[in-house]
Protein backbone atom coordinates (compact mmCIF):
# COMPACT_ATOMS: atom_id res chain seq x y z
CA UNK A 1 0.00 0.00 0.00
CA UNK A 2 2.87 2.40 0.84
CA UNK A 3 4.38 1.81 -2.50
CA UNK A 4 1.08 2.59 -4.18
CA UNK A 5 0.77 5.87 -2.26
CA UNK A 6 4.33 6.83 -3.26
CA UNK A 7 3.55 6.21 -6.90
CA UNK A 8 0.38 8.30 -6.66
CA UNK A 9 2.30 11.14 -4.99
CA UNK A 10 5.00 11.11 -7.63
CA UNK A 11 2.36 11.15 -10.34
CA UNK A 12 0.69 14.19 -8.80
CA UNK A 13 3.99 16.04 -8.59
CA UNK A 14 4.69 15.34 -12.25
CA UNK A 15 1.20 16.50 -13.16
CA UNK A 16 1.79 19.82 -11.35
CA UNK A 17 5.04 20.38 -13.21
CA UNK A 18 3.69 19.55 -16.65
CA UNK A 19 0.57 21.68 -16.28
CA UNK A 20 2.41 24.73 -14.97
CA UNK A 21 2.26 27.74 -17.29
CA UNK A 22 4.45 30.76 -17.82
CA UNK A 23 3.45 32.73 -14.67
CA UNK A 24 4.04 32.53 -10.88
CA UNK A 25 4.18 28.79 -10.32
CA UNK A 26 3.83 26.88 -7.06
CA UNK A 27 6.86 24.70 -6.42
CA UNK A 28 7.13 22.18 -3.60
CA UNK A 29 10.54 22.35 -1.91
CA UNK A 30 12.46 19.53 -0.28
CA UNK A 31 11.50 20.68 3.26
CA UNK A 32 7.79 20.61 2.48
CA UNK A 33 7.34 24.39 2.26
CA UNK A 34 5.91 26.17 -0.72
CA UNK A 35 7.45 29.00 -2.69
CA UNK A 36 6.48 31.03 -5.66
CA UNK A 37 8.87 31.44 -8.57
CA UNK A 38 8.64 32.92 -11.96
CA UNK A 39 9.48 29.98 -14.20
CA UNK A 40 9.07 29.22 -17.89
CA UNK A 41 8.06 25.58 -17.90
CA UNK A 42 7.60 25.36 -21.61
CA UNK A 43 11.10 23.97 -21.91
CA UNK A 44 10.26 21.24 -19.43
CA UNK A 45 7.28 20.14 -21.43
CA UNK A 46 8.82 20.38 -24.89
CA UNK A 47 12.07 18.69 -23.92
CA UNK A 48 10.16 15.56 -23.03
CA UNK A 49 8.52 15.40 -26.46
CA UNK A 50 10.60 14.58 -29.54
CA UNK A 51 10.18 16.93 -32.44
CA UNK A 52 8.70 15.29 -35.52
CA UNK A 53 11.44 14.70 -38.10
CA UNK A 54 11.16 16.74 -41.27
CA UNK A 55 9.44 14.75 -43.97
CA UNK A 56 11.49 14.94 -47.17
CA UNK A 57 9.55 14.08 -50.28
CA UNK A 58 11.52 11.93 -52.71
CA UNK A 59 12.60 13.90 -55.73
CA UNK A 60 10.47 12.99 -58.70
CA UNK A 61 12.37 12.09 -61.85
CA UNK A 62 12.36 14.57 -64.70
CA UNK A 63 10.22 12.93 -67.34
CA UNK A 64 10.60 13.91 -70.95
CA UNK A 65 7.88 16.07 -72.45
CA UNK A 66 6.98 14.38 -75.71
CA UNK A 67 7.83 16.58 -78.68
CA UNK A 68 5.30 17.74 -81.22
CA UNK A 69 5.76 17.26 -84.94
CA UNK A 70 7.29 20.35 -86.50
CA UNK A 71 7.75 20.45 -90.24
CA UNK A 72 10.41 22.77 -91.58
CA UNK A 73 12.59 23.04 -94.64
CA UNK A 74 16.22 24.01 -94.92
CA UNK A 75 15.99 27.02 -92.65
CA UNK A 76 16.88 26.39 -89.03
CA UNK A 77 13.76 26.68 -86.87
CA UNK A 78 13.98 27.13 -83.08
CA UNK A 79 11.46 27.13 -80.25
CA UNK A 80 11.30 28.27 -76.64
CA UNK A 81 14.40 29.79 -75.07
CA UNK A 82 16.34 29.66 -78.34
CA UNK A 83 14.17 32.46 -79.73
CA UNK A 84 16.06 34.93 -77.54
CA UNK A 85 18.35 37.29 -79.44
CA UNK A 86 21.40 36.09 -77.53
CA UNK A 87 21.37 32.87 -79.58
CA UNK A 88 20.88 34.42 -83.03
CA UNK A 89 24.56 34.56 -83.99
CA UNK A 90 25.19 30.89 -83.15
CA UNK A 91 22.03 29.82 -84.95
CA UNK A 92 23.19 31.75 -88.02
CA UNK A 93 26.57 30.02 -87.77
CA UNK A 94 24.86 26.63 -87.58
CA UNK A 95 22.69 27.54 -90.59
CA UNK A 96 25.84 28.31 -92.58
CA UNK A 97 27.40 24.92 -91.71
CA UNK A 98 24.24 23.04 -92.68
CA UNK A 99 23.91 24.98 -95.93
CA UNK A 100 27.50 24.17 -96.84
CA UNK A 101 27.22 20.43 -96.20
CA UNK A 102 27.18 18.47 -99.45
CA UNK A 103 24.92 15.66 -98.17
CA UNK A 104 21.22 15.61 -97.53
CA UNK A 105 20.88 16.10 -93.79
CA UNK A 106 18.00 16.30 -91.34
CA UNK A 107 18.64 17.56 -87.80
CA UNK A 108 16.39 17.62 -84.73
CA UNK A 109 17.55 18.62 -81.23
CA UNK A 110 15.17 18.67 -78.28
CA UNK A 111 15.55 19.45 -74.57
CA UNK A 112 13.78 16.70 -72.60
CA UNK A 113 11.83 19.26 -70.54
CA UNK A 114 10.42 20.81 -73.72
CA UNK A 115 11.96 24.21 -72.97
CA UNK A 116 13.70 24.50 -76.34
CA UNK A 117 14.16 22.72 -79.64
CA UNK A 118 15.96 23.12 -82.94
CA UNK A 119 14.96 21.69 -86.30
CA UNK A 120 16.36 21.62 -89.83
CA UNK A 121 14.96 19.86 -92.91
CA UNK A 122 12.61 17.70 -90.83
CA UNK A 123 10.39 16.77 -93.77
CA UNK A 124 13.26 14.80 -95.31
CA UNK A 125 12.98 11.02 -95.19
CA UNK A 126 16.39 9.38 -95.12
CA UNK A 127 17.44 5.77 -94.61
CA UNK A 128 18.23 5.52 -90.91
CA UNK A 129 20.00 2.14 -91.15
CA UNK A 130 20.60 0.65 -87.70
CA UNK A 131 19.11 3.57 -85.77
CA UNK A 132 15.85 1.56 -85.85
CA UNK A 133 17.37 -1.04 -83.52
CA UNK A 134 16.79 1.32 -80.59
CA UNK A 135 13.05 1.30 -81.21
CA UNK A 136 12.92 -2.44 -81.60
CA UNK A 137 14.97 -3.09 -78.46
CA UNK A 138 12.65 -0.81 -76.48
CA UNK A 139 9.72 -2.83 -77.80
CA UNK A 140 11.43 -6.12 -76.90
CA UNK A 141 12.17 -4.92 -73.36
CA UNK A 142 8.56 -3.88 -72.85
CA UNK A 143 7.41 -7.23 -74.18
CA UNK A 144 9.58 -8.99 -71.63
CA UNK A 145 8.30 -6.65 -68.90
CA UNK A 146 4.79 -7.92 -69.70
CA UNK A 147 5.86 -11.56 -69.54
CA UNK A 148 6.57 -12.32 -73.19
CA UNK A 149 9.98 -13.94 -72.86
CA UNK A 150 12.97 -12.88 -70.79
CA UNK A 151 16.68 -12.28 -71.15
CA UNK A 152 17.47 -15.97 -70.57
CA UNK A 153 15.41 -17.24 -73.51
CA UNK A 154 17.63 -19.40 -75.80
CA UNK A 155 17.78 -18.42 -79.47
CA UNK A 156 19.22 -20.72 -82.11
CA UNK A 157 21.21 -19.06 -84.88
CA UNK A 158 19.77 -20.19 -88.21
CA UNK A 159 20.61 -19.39 -91.80
CA UNK A 160 17.61 -17.03 -92.04
CA UNK A 161 19.22 -14.86 -89.38
CA UNK A 162 22.43 -14.32 -91.30
CA UNK A 163 23.14 -10.72 -92.21
CA UNK A 164 26.59 -9.43 -93.21
CA UNK A 165 27.89 -6.11 -92.01
CA UNK A 166 28.23 -5.03 -88.41
CA UNK A 167 28.55 -7.37 -85.45
CA UNK A 168 30.33 -10.66 -84.77
CA UNK A 169 27.51 -13.17 -84.31
CA UNK A 170 27.49 -13.74 -88.08
CA UNK A 171 30.77 -15.66 -87.77
CA UNK A 172 29.30 -18.32 -85.47
CA UNK A 173 28.24 -21.65 -87.01
CA UNK A 174 24.54 -22.17 -87.64
CA UNK A 175 23.01 -23.99 -84.70
CA UNK A 176 24.84 -21.88 -82.12
CA UNK A 177 22.55 -21.02 -79.21
CA UNK A 178 22.59 -17.49 -77.85
CA UNK A 179 20.50 -15.97 -75.09
CA UNK A 180 18.09 -13.12 -75.72
CA UNK A 181 20.33 -11.01 -73.52
CA UNK A 182 23.30 -11.56 -75.85
CA UNK A 183 21.27 -10.92 -78.99
CA UNK A 184 19.75 -7.64 -77.79
CA UNK A 185 22.89 -6.37 -76.08
CA UNK A 186 25.04 -6.97 -79.15
CA UNK A 187 22.34 -5.48 -81.38
CA UNK A 188 22.59 -2.20 -79.45
CA UNK A 189 26.21 -2.11 -78.30
CA UNK A 190 27.99 -3.22 -81.49
CA UNK A 191 25.03 -3.00 -83.88
CA UNK A 192 25.01 -6.75 -84.47
CA UNK A 193 22.72 -7.50 -87.40
CA UNK A 194 22.31 -11.19 -86.54
CA UNK A 195 21.30 -10.38 -82.97
CA UNK A 196 18.74 -7.90 -84.30
CA UNK A 197 17.27 -10.37 -86.81
CA UNK A 198 17.02 -13.06 -84.14
CA UNK A 199 15.09 -10.68 -81.87
CA UNK A 200 12.76 -9.65 -84.71
CA UNK A 201 12.18 -13.31 -85.51
CA UNK A 202 11.19 -13.96 -81.89
CA UNK A 203 8.98 -10.93 -81.17
CA UNK A 204 7.66 -10.31 -84.69
CA UNK A 205 7.06 -7.21 -86.76
CA UNK A 206 3.33 -6.53 -86.52
CA UNK A 207 3.35 -5.86 -82.78
CA UNK A 208 6.35 -3.58 -83.11
CA UNK A 209 4.80 -1.64 -85.98
CA UNK A 210 1.63 -1.04 -83.94
CA UNK A 211 3.73 -0.03 -80.93
CA UNK A 212 5.82 2.46 -82.89
CA UNK A 213 2.80 3.85 -84.74
CA UNK A 214 0.95 4.52 -81.47
CA UNK A 215 4.00 6.53 -80.43
CA UNK A 216 3.56 8.70 -83.52
CA UNK A 217 6.70 7.41 -85.21
CA UNK A 218 5.36 5.82 -88.39
CA UNK A 219 8.61 6.33 -90.28
CA UNK A 220 10.24 3.78 -87.94
CA UNK A 221 8.00 0.90 -89.02
CA UNK A 222 9.87 -2.07 -90.43
CA UNK A 223 7.38 -4.10 -92.46
CA UNK A 224 7.86 -5.52 -95.11
CA UNK A 225 11.61 -5.31 -94.39
CA UNK A 226 13.40 -5.33 -91.03
CA UNK A 227 14.65 -1.77 -91.59
CA UNK A 228 12.95 1.62 -91.49
CA UNK A 229 13.62 2.78 -95.03
CA UNK A 230 12.27 6.35 -94.79
CA UNK A 231 13.25 7.62 -91.36
CA UNK A 232 12.49 11.10 -90.02
CA UNK A 233 14.72 12.82 -87.48
CA UNK A 234 11.72 14.00 -85.46
CA UNK A 235 10.45 10.44 -85.13
CA UNK A 236 13.82 9.50 -83.68
CA UNK A 237 13.48 12.35 -81.15
CA UNK A 238 10.02 11.07 -80.12
CA UNK A 239 11.42 7.56 -79.78
CA UNK A 240 14.28 8.71 -77.55
CA UNK A 241 11.88 10.73 -75.39
CA UNK A 242 10.07 7.44 -74.79
CA UNK A 243 13.34 5.65 -74.09
CA UNK A 244 14.38 8.41 -71.66
CA UNK A 245 11.12 7.97 -69.73
CA UNK A 246 11.60 4.20 -69.80
CA UNK A 247 15.03 4.61 -68.20
CA UNK A 248 13.35 6.47 -65.33
CA UNK A 249 11.24 3.39 -64.47
CA UNK A 250 14.47 1.79 -63.21
CA UNK A 251 13.52 -1.84 -63.81
CA UNK A 252 15.65 -4.83 -64.73
CA UNK A 253 14.90 -4.32 -68.41
CA UNK A 254 15.25 -0.54 -68.47
CA UNK A 255 18.66 -0.85 -66.80
CA UNK A 256 19.60 -3.50 -69.33
CA UNK A 257 18.68 -1.19 -72.21
CA UNK A 258 20.59 1.73 -70.67
CA UNK A 259 23.74 -0.36 -70.21
CA UNK A 260 23.44 -1.71 -73.77
CA UNK A 261 23.34 1.67 -75.48
CA UNK A 262 25.34 4.10 -73.32
CA UNK A 263 28.84 5.19 -74.34
CA UNK A 264 29.08 2.46 -76.97
CA UNK A 265 31.29 2.22 -80.04
CA UNK A 266 30.38 3.89 -83.31
CA UNK A 267 29.48 7.23 -81.77
CA UNK A 268 28.99 9.66 -84.65
CA UNK A 269 26.91 12.55 -83.33
CA UNK A 270 28.85 13.38 -80.19
CA UNK A 271 32.30 11.99 -80.99
CA UNK A 272 33.76 15.51 -80.78
CA UNK A 273 32.60 15.92 -77.17
CA UNK A 274 34.36 14.69 -74.05
CA UNK A 275 33.23 14.22 -70.47
CA UNK A 276 29.58 13.63 -71.31
CA UNK A 277 27.60 10.37 -71.41
CA UNK A 278 25.62 9.48 -74.51
CA UNK A 279 22.89 6.82 -74.79
CA UNK A 280 22.31 6.28 -78.49
CA UNK A 281 22.03 4.12 -81.56
CA UNK A 282 24.00 4.94 -84.66
CA UNK A 283 23.58 3.56 -88.16
CA UNK A 284 25.54 3.55 -91.38
CA UNK A 285 25.52 1.95 -94.80
CA UNK A 286 27.93 2.64 -97.62
CA UNK A 287 26.77 0.21 -100.31
CA UNK A 288 23.87 0.08 -102.72
CA UNK A 289 21.14 2.68 -102.96
CA UNK A 290 20.49 2.98 -99.22
CA UNK A 291 23.28 5.21 -98.00
CA UNK A 292 23.34 6.45 -94.43
CA UNK A 293 25.52 7.94 -91.73
CA UNK A 294 23.15 8.68 -88.88
CA UNK A 295 22.92 8.81 -85.10
CA UNK A 296 20.31 9.58 -82.44
CA UNK A 297 20.17 9.49 -78.67
CA UNK A 298 20.29 11.26 -75.31
CA UNK A 299 23.13 13.59 -74.38
CA UNK A 300 23.28 13.52 -70.57
CA UNK A 301 24.21 17.15 -69.99
CA UNK A 302 23.63 18.60 -66.51
CA UNK A 303 20.18 18.47 -64.96
CA UNK A 304 18.35 18.73 -68.28
CA UNK A 305 19.58 16.28 -70.94
CA UNK A 306 18.77 16.81 -74.58
CA UNK A 307 18.10 14.52 -77.50
CA UNK A 308 19.85 14.85 -80.83
CA UNK A 309 18.97 13.08 -84.08
CA UNK A 310 21.10 13.44 -87.20
CA UNK A 311 20.17 11.68 -90.44
CA UNK A 312 22.31 11.93 -93.57
CA UNK A 313 22.64 10.11 -96.86
CA UNK A 314 26.43 10.04 -96.57
CA UNK A 315 28.05 6.75 -97.65
CA UNK A 316 29.20 5.54 -94.26
CA UNK A 317 31.87 7.02 -91.98
CA UNK A 318 34.42 9.42 -93.40
CA UNK A 319 36.69 12.14 -92.09
CA UNK A 320 34.74 14.78 -94.01
CA UNK A 321 31.40 13.86 -92.48
CA UNK A 322 32.90 13.47 -89.01
CA UNK A 323 34.26 17.00 -89.30
CA UNK A 324 30.85 18.43 -90.17
CA UNK A 325 29.20 16.50 -87.35
CA UNK A 326 31.79 17.92 -84.97
CA UNK A 327 31.02 21.49 -86.03
CA UNK A 328 27.29 20.90 -85.60
CA UNK A 329 27.45 19.24 -82.19
CA UNK A 330 29.92 21.73 -80.74
CA UNK A 331 27.57 24.62 -81.46
CA UNK A 332 24.56 22.65 -80.24
CA UNK A 333 26.23 21.43 -77.07
CA UNK A 334 28.40 24.39 -76.10
CA UNK A 335 26.22 27.31 -77.16
CA UNK A 336 22.57 26.29 -77.54
CA UNK A 337 21.80 23.33 -75.27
Amino acid sequence: MKNILKIVALGLCLCFVLTACNKNTVIFTSDGTQSEAQQDTSSIVTSSISESPEVIEPQKPLLAVMSETVNCGKTVMVTGELKNNEFSDKIAELQSILDGYSRNISLSVYSVDGSKALYYNTEAQIFGACTVKAGYTLYACKQMESGNGNLSVPLTYQEKHYEPGTGDMQYSPFGTVFTMETALHKSMSISDNVGYLMAVDYFGRDGYNSFISEMGCDSLQIKPTVWSLRTKSQDLVKLWCEIYNYFETDTEYSRFLYNSCTNTAGNYATAALSGVDYSHKQGHNSTGDWLSLSDAGIVWKGDTPYIVAILTDAPGPSGYDAGVFAQIIQIVHNDLF
